[in-house]
């Protein structure tokens, strides 16, 4: 299959301007050097974002987000890298030479490749042996869930017979017993491989990508007394954490539709299927983890929680709406109070009962006022303070005023608490206070930060600096600044000048690349290279290196009992010491 050359992206991102393509889906406005904007992936009200033309790059400093033209394009439009470089290059008026529909695959590890090909060759076996006659009871089971065609043919559920099949059926493949142990599809038991999944329906779990990683499988002999559902464990491709079940397809699905479900499980997901709305998610039964809510900001979409309605779907749907809300996203939740989920309400009640129920939406704020009932006792006087006080914090946020005032009655009938007096008191409070310009970018805290940060951002701005911190000082403690300064580095290797876009693409860690953002839009960063400042913040780092040699020869002389060892940690930390001060001196007599 032809690849898309590195040259051609290259080219497509020196000719791509990345104001002009952020203005087809964002309104930017000039401030000084640079462009902000209201951030599309949190719920923004005053411009946190900010665009720097000269680097390339985009950050927000509230949310996080940022990247270059290509991230922007991939996570604003929810598609992939290689679909995002033909994008901008279709504003940009470049001509790539092959194909999208002949380029699109990801460029991954060739064994991460084999993994996915592997998986790929288990979905489609398992789909042929449910319509065999070993097979038949699986797909009396799955129409017995009321699940058609239709519903098993998008979701590529199948069956996994008895004991070694599709072990045999693999390894016929010429695939590795190695890769199906990595994968989690295959085990050894005792001198035989056997399968994972056997005598089981299974449902393949996908990346966001659509890449196979995993399986939810369900057993049909509900005597058995082996679990009812198992899930593919943690591998090499397979993080439970980072998915969402069905996100690669609800992602397509979104852009016609601003609604998504969350729900617990995939047969959570299967159920809404039943009831004709295709964008349900599962976080498979976990509790949702920061990248998850990576992927929900992505969506662009208001999330709508549908977690079963029993206590444990309750506080569930309790600890996620208090993350989203932190996170900034755009959350209604489903008023399930008949103790089922949403597999067993469509199975008890039919599927037109789940469509009028995910009508029923309340806020969060209406959510805690009886969620949280339960949780604290209104006839004691502390209780019901902590009650009124957690439902205030929640009610100051929400940006309707009329909204706002009637939660604020309506916690005074509860509770007895005008918590709305309180909020107008601190209203006051901050008005009278001076004005203060308000700071988005993040500074370093401490002073070795800072010269870290010193150092990063004149080695970004020439190549004298980058060969002055190899001679003087060659690492930094803080793993992500010295992984950036390799890169700098390394990339200075080909090229005379630091294209940051450029740049943040040839980095693969996230924590590295968001350093390198915050790096490269410092306010403080001087425009060209300034040697006394470089060779200041030089020593800086130097001394603060000494001082956790210092450090560590107090915490070694602790356990020293010898008078002669003592004596030459003694020497060691007053040499140390010696060379601290004299750096400390110099960079006090500039």
């Amino acid at each position: 299959m032809a690849r898309l050359s590195e040259q051609e992206i290259a080219l497509v991102r020196s000719r791509a301007s990345i104001v002009d393509v952020l203005s087809h889906y964002i309104s930017l406005n000039k401030k000084g050097r640079n462009y902000v904007a209201l951030c599309p992936f949190h719920d923004d009200h005053n411009p946190s974002m900010s665009i720097s033309e000269d680097k390339q790059i985009y950050k927000c400093f509230v949310c996080g987000a940022g990247g270059n033209v290509f991230t922007f394009v991939s996570n604003y439009e929810k598609i992939s890298f290689i679909e995002a470089v033909y994008k901008v290059a279709e504003y940009t008026g470049v001509t790539l030479s092959t194909p999208l529909e002949q380029a699109n695959v990801q460029r991954m590890d060739p064994h991460i490749a084999t993994l996915h090909r592997l998986l790929k060759e288990m979905i489609q076996y398992t789909q042929y042996e449910l319509d065999t006659e070993e097979g038949a009871l699986a797909k009396r089971y799955l129409e017995k869930r009321l699940l058609n065609e239709e519903i098993i043919k998008r979701f590529q559920i199948g069956y996994n017979p008895h004991e070694d099949s599709v072990y045999q059926y693999l390894h016929a493949k010429e695939f590795d017993d190695a890769d199906m142990v990595e994968v989690g599809v295959a085990n050894l038991f005792g001198a035989r491989m056997m399968d994972r999944f056997a005598n089981r329906v299974v449902i393949p779990i996908h990346d966001a990508y659509g890449n196979p990683v995993g399986f939810t499988a369900r057993r049909l002999d509900d005597r058995s007394q082996e679990a009812k559902y198992i899930n593919t464990a943690e591998t090499t491709i397979y993080h439970k954490g980072n998915l969402l079940f069905n996100y690669h397809r609800v992602k397509e699905q979104v852009k016609q539709n601003n609604r998504v479900f969350l729900v617990e499980g995939a047969m959570d997901v299967l159920a809404f299927e039943k009831a004709d709305i295709h964008t349900a998610l599962a976080t498979l039964g976990t509790a949702c983890t920061k990248e998850q809510l990576q992927l929900l900001k992505a969506l662009h979409a208001v999330i709508t929680v549908c977690y079963d309605g029993d206590a444990a779907g309750q506080n569930a749907t309790y600890k996620f709406a208090k993350q989203a809300i932190t996170a900034g996203l755009p959350i209604e939740i489903v008023n399930n109070t008949t103790g089922l989920d949403p597999d067993e309400i469509v199975d008890t009640y039919g599927k037109e009962e789940l469509c009028r129920l995910c009508e029923k939406t309340i806020s969060y704020v209406d959510f805690l006022f009886s969620y949280l009932q339960k949780r604290y006792n209104l006839e004691n006087y502390t209780q019901k303070k902590e009650y009124a006080m957690e439902i205030a914090q929640v009610i100051a946020q929400v940006h309707d005023s009329f909204e706002r005032k009637n939660y604020y009655l309506r916690l005074k009938e509860l509770s007895g608490f005008d918590m709305e007096v309180s909020e107008e008191k601190t209203q006051e409070k901050k008005e009278k206070e001076p004005y203060q310009k308000k700071q988005y970018l993040l500074l370093p805290k401490t002073g070795r930060e800072r010269a870290e940060y010193e150092i990063l951002s004149q080695m970004l701005i020439g190549v004298a600096a980058a060969e002055l911190f190899k001679e003087e000082l060659g690492f930094f403690k803080d793993d992500d600044s010295n992984k950036l300064a390799m890169y700098i580095i390394d990339y200075y290797r080909t090229h005379d000048h630091i294209s940051v876009s450029e740049l943040y693409d040839q980095i693969p860690q996230e924590r590295v690349r968001d350093l390198l953002l915050s790096v490269a839009q410092w306010e403080l960063a001087p425009a060209v290279v300034k040697q006394d400042v470089l060779q200041e913040a030089i020593r800086k780092v130097k001394a603060c290196i000494l001082q956790d040699k210092i450090q560590a020869l107090n915490e070694k002389a602790k356990n020293v009992s010898d008078p002669l060892g003592k004596a030459a940690i003694a020497k060691e930390k007053n040499q140390l010491i010696a060379q601290r001060n004299e750096l400390i001196q110099k960079e006090g007599s500039r």
